[in-house]
């Protein structure tokens, strides 16, 4: 009995440390272990952040001078006349053919016609203008190119049935005033008198042009005598204000010649170009 009740207490003494034990692994598991928390590394972020953040300082760009030598300068533009040469159509060498240009000419004369001072030029069609300070006028189709007489750079010829005419290129360093003046000397009225010339202007390439109207007796300056009188004439001129120059184109012969060719010469004017 005795030997019963000491195995019976031994017994009760292993559960209740058995119990013990098994409460202690149980608080022991509920508590757990202490896991150590992994940090990444983001210093990195912290210094891209802080240089994104700040202000980013523009390129700064240092100019390249470029030297004087090296700029091209550029060049004035250049107002010059051609060298042109002009060669005269010759004259009939028979006594048969100079009889026949003499009578011509005196026809022509006693018509009232306007001769070119040195006779007719042999020019080419590519020839067939007037140029000075760098600008040229082409000939109307139905005219003719003639050998200027003095002081005249270009001349053109006019045959009509009605008499003959000329047109006059020359540079002029007067006025304006003074070359109205000097146009109406040289045609006066039924009764002797000074003409007063109509005058209108317009622009040609940007250029002032200034034209001159008049009709009467026309007096030849370079004539001698009173008699030299050629009545019912006309005369139609420009005067063109180019940058280095003026310029005086005269249309002038017997009126009704000068008036059927009017719209040719101002088409010649206002056809102006550069050569």
């Amino acid at each position: 009995m005795t030997r019963t009740l000491q195995n019976i207490g031994t017994g009760l003494l292993l559960f209740t440390t058995l119990g013990m034990l098994a409460s202690c692994s149980e608080s022991n598991s509920d508590v757990g272990v202490a896991t150590p928390e992994f940090e990444a590394d983001t210093s990195y972020l912290d210094e891209l952040t802080q240089n994104q953040s700040g202000k980013v300082e523009p390129i700064k760009t240092t100019p390249v001078e470029t030297p004087d030598s090296v700029v091209e300068a550029v060049p004035e533009k250049q107002y010059k006349d051609e060298e042109r040469q002009w060669i005269r159509e010759n004259d009939s060498k028979s006594l048969l053919g100079r009889a026949r240009d003499r009578a011509k000419g005196l026809g022509e004369q006693t018509q009232g016609s306007t001769e070119p001072e040195n006779g007719l030029a042999i020019t080419a069609f590519d020839e067939e203008y007037a140029q000075a300070a760098g600008f040229a006028w082409d000939m109307p189709e139905d005219w003719r190119m003639a050998v200027p007489g003095t002081g005249r750079f270009a001349e053109m010829y006019i045959q009509h049935r009605l008499g003959n005419a000329s047109v006059s290129f020359t540079k002029e360093t007067d006025s304006i005033s003074n070359i109205k003046r000097r146009l109406e000397s040289t045609i006066t009225s039924t009764y002797s008198s000074r003409t007063s010339a109509t005058v209108t202007k317009k622009t040609v390439m940007d250029f002032p042009v200034t034209v001159f109207d008049l009709e009467g007796t026309y007096i030849d300056p370079g004539a001698k005598g009173t008699s030299n009188g050629s009545p019912f004439y006309a005369i139609h001129a420009a005067v063109i204000e180019l940058p280095t120059t003026k310029v005086l184109i005269k249309l002038w012969g017997p009126a009704d010649t000068v008036n059927q060719n009017t719209g040719k010469f101002d088409a010649m004017i206002e056809k102006m170009y550069e050569r």
